[in-house]
């Protein structure tokens, strides 16, 4: 039964000519009883008001500790003593012991009778107990009316949200106020939290929207399964720039992170097309291997199949060449750079250059600019022409006065006109503008490879 503070109460008619003289005043009372006997610690239970005359108390003080503390240890949420009678005030060393429990201590006039006291104390409670239903009901006819009309989660809780008149959130784990586990199977996917306290009737209401909370989520997981199941539709969604594919609740249902950025991995299976039996078979263990992998390594495994090819999400962070070493399968493995899940199909069509090189290894776009210009790939070639767009129209013709001296320094100096260490300082801004060293051999070539191209297309212009 919900309980009423025991200040409430001492409004009563019966109770208003109580005296409390110690103890917990606020204790919430769940219900009152009459007991008269020598031991009545076994008769009461955490939360009720105690009605006695005293009548079989001891007498002597270490007797009367005794008592109260097997009492206290009951929990009750008061004591009321009708006095003057078998007592003339409640005893010391019962008062001390049940104050120091936080007890509520009370003496009421003998002629107050304790029927009335009863009645009037159970009549609220019952009153306060049939408010709290009808509240529950309400809220939960709400709630339910709310989950029919709101499919996705974030509406659902600014509903309840308004409902309740203050903010439920979503967290991941139980933080500060009020957190309500969400279920999902025999798992725990998240919690719904509220700041502040809550109202019998609000509390439950709480605990009622975390079971529809997870309702919600199953369907987005049923769903998400089924999109699997037909074709692994969310991620093509993605790669197809399907943006309304990308709902809150299906990124978590997928575990996608949208936060993160996440380059696209390809794994290029060696089968033949069209596909077999015994290929579908290959690649659904092909498809098994790359999801293991990738929920071993704590993130969601979002994937899909297109022919010959498993399709995955790496997060940004993850080392491509690791995740290549710890798959340990004689595949092509291509990857895109990191992009936001809103801008994956950007990622398809850069994995989609990559196809040109068949053998196995691991293919990282980025990694792969020149051989995709040798290959002529005409975005490398617009990349590698974007490589010296930052440059400075004197940092840029020392590069390629530089480039025609055959990286002679002396020669590059003499062709510009210019002080040896003026063009040093031009090229050592270079280096710091594009992030590269001129020492290093890889990148002396791109440079030059870049640079060259501009010339050419200098002179188309």
């Amino acid at each position: 039964m919900p309980g009423l503070p025991l200040s409430q109460l001492l409004q009563l008619p019966s109770l208003s000519r109580a005296r409390l003289l110690a103890g917990d005043g606020g204790r919430a009372v769940t219900w009152v009883h009459v007991v008269d006997l020598p031991e009545p610690a076994p008769w009461v239970r955490k939360g009720q008001l105690l009605l006695s005359t005293g009548y079989a108390w001891p007498r002597e003080v270490a007797a009367l500790r005794r008592f109260a503390g097997e009492l206290a240890a009951a929990e009750p949420a008061g004591v009321v003593l009708a006095v003057p009678q078998f007592f003339d005030r409640f005893p010391e060393a019962a008062l001390e012991v049940l104050a120091e429990a936080g007890v509520a201590v009370l003496e009421l006039p003998w002629e107050v009778p304790f029927a009335q006291v009863t009645e009037e104390v159970l009549r609220r409670l019952l009153a306060r107990q049939l408010e709290v239903q009808e509240r529950v009901q309400a809220l939960h006819r709400a709630l339910m009316a709310a989950l029919l009309e709101r499919e996705d989660l974030a509406s659902f809780l600014a509903y309840l949200s308004r409902l309740l008149g203050q903010e439920v959130r979503w967290a991941e784990a139980p933080e500060g106020g009020v957190a309500v586990p969400v279920p999902l199977g025999r798992d725990r996917v998240g919690y719904l939290v509220l700041e502040g306290p809550l109202e019998e009737a609000e509390a439950r209401a709480l605990e009622n929207a975390a079971l529809m909370a997870g309702l919600i989520l199953a369907h987005q997981r049923a769903l998400a399964e089924r999109e699997a199941r037909l074709g692994y539709a969310f991620l093509d969604a993605l790669l197809e720039g399907k943006r309304e594919a990308l709902t809150p609740e299906r990124a978590r249902a997928f575990g996608l992170d949208l936060k993160r950025r996440y380059r696209l991995g390809v794994a290029l299976l060696p089968l033949s097309l069209p596909l077999s039996e015994r290929a579908f078979q290959e690649r659904e263990r092909a498809l098994g291997e790359v999801r293991g992998l990738l929920r071993g390594m704590g993130v969601g495994a979002v994937l899909s199949v297109n022919l010959n090819q498993v399709r995955f999400l790496l997060p940004e962070g993850l080392d491509p060449e690791a995740f290549a070493r710890a798959l340990d399968r004689p595949w092509p493995l291509y990857f895109s750079r990191a992009y936001a899940p809103l801008d994956l199909a950007r990622a398809l069509e850069e994995v989609e250059r990559l196809s040109a090189f068949t053998a196995p290894g691991v293919y990282r776009y980025e990694a792969h600019l020149v051989p995709r210009f040798l290959l002529g790939d005409l975005e490398a070639r617009q990349e590698l022409l974007a490589l010296l767009k930052p440059l400075r129209p004197r940092e840029r013709e020392a590069l390629l006065a530089w480039v025609r001296a055959g990286f002679a320094y002396q020669g590059a100096a003499q062709a510009l006109g210019v002080h040896l260490n003026t063009l040093r300082y031009r090229l050592r801004r270079l280096e710091e503008r594009l992030g590269v060293s001129l020492d290093s051999p890889e990148d002396r070539f791109l440079l030059e490879l870049a640079a060259r191209v501009w010339e050419l297309e200098d002179k188309k212009t």
